[in-house]
């Protein structure tokens, strides 16, 4: 299949739109996760500490333990996201896919085998 820089850059910007998506999806639920939890202490109970008891009561899925690697991930991903789409979606080589020639014509199609 004969790939187009125009549908490389296609596919690299649904994919930079994904990537994004999910890294602001998780930086919010980890900002959420994070704050429910000091907010639980400090609303909640008046006392920090008694979140972290509680915590340790009911487990690790709460709050900031959670939340806090959820964010930095996220972060990290949206940070990234452009080269992971490069990295991910290669550039079509130059020349002609089945043959290998070189240069290809004007109008996309190899000079030598025809492809294209």
């Amino acid at each position: 299949m004969h790939h187009t820089h125009t549908a490389v850059h296609r596919t690299r910007a649904i994919g930079l739109g994904v990537l994004r998506t999910v890294s602001a999806i998780m930086v919010i639920i980890g900002l959420l996760m994070a704050l429910n939890r000091m907010l639980f202490g400090l609303l909640g109970t008046g006392d920090l500490s008694d979140a972290w008891t509680v915590w340790r009561e009911i487990g690790s899925l709460q709050g900031v333990f959670l939340g806090l690697p959820l964010i930095g991930v996220g972060v990290l991903v949206g940070l990234y996201s452009d080269r992971l789409t490069h990295w991910i979606v290669r550039p079509p080589a130059k020349g002609c896919s089945r043959c290998g020639y070189a240069t290809l014509g004007e109008d996309g199609r190899c000079s030598e085998c025809g492809y294209g």
